[in-house]
């Protein structure tokens, strides 16, 4: 009787194997998914390269790029343009990549509109800055995901597995088994 106990409890432990690799594979696969839903860290933003990024978008942002040549570009393509939105479009005309549109410039083009205009053209500008700031959010989430796809993968599946073939042991130390006599 106590050979049989001994095999059976030798067959037990094989019968282990099986459900701690599947604890080490769930392991691996939420270790996976960790690296890319744990927030940038502090680290990983005071890296000169991610401080240069995302400085460059705040650039783009508050100066004459793309951006604003897009946004001016919506205006134009419609047939009518009023008062306001072609005393807009002049106020940035002349500007280079990298120009701030001055509030000398602003001032003038508010100056040039009669009264009525002049909410139009606020409105215009307040879109155009709404505009860059949604532009500059989503480059910067990209950015976010970039940082986080750099992260090691290895590191992350390794932890994960560890940790699940881990807690699979644990459950399997904790288990009592009860046998019908």
């Amino acid at each position: 009787m106590v050979k049989v106990e001994a095999i059976e409890s030798n067959n037990n432990r094989r019968g282990h194997l099986v459900p701690l690799l599947n604890s080490a594979g769930t392991g691996a696969l939420v270790g996976f998914t960790l690296k890319y839903i744990q927030p940038v860290t502090l680290d990983e933003k005071n890296t000169h390269e991610y401080k240069q990024v995302i400085k460059d978008i705040n650039t783009r942002r508050t100066t004459y790029s793309s951006w604003t040549e897009n946004y001016l570009n919506k205006i134009r393509g419609k047939s009518n343009l009023s008062l306001a939105e072609d005393v807009f479009i002049k106020t940035f005309d002349g500007l280079k990549e990298g120009e701030h549109v001055g509030t000398k410039r602003i001032r003038q083009a508010f100056a040039s509109v009669k009264t009525e205009d002049k909410g139009e053209l606020k409105q215009l500008f307040e879109n155009a800055r709404y505009q860059a700031e949604r532009v500059a959010k989503r480059y910067i989430k990209l950015n976010d995901l970039l940082t986080k796809h750099i992260r090691p993968t290895g590191f992350f599946l390794i932890s994960g597995a560890v940790t699940g073939a881990f807690i699979s042991l644990i459950h399997s130390i904790l288990r009592t088994d009860v046998k019908n006599s």
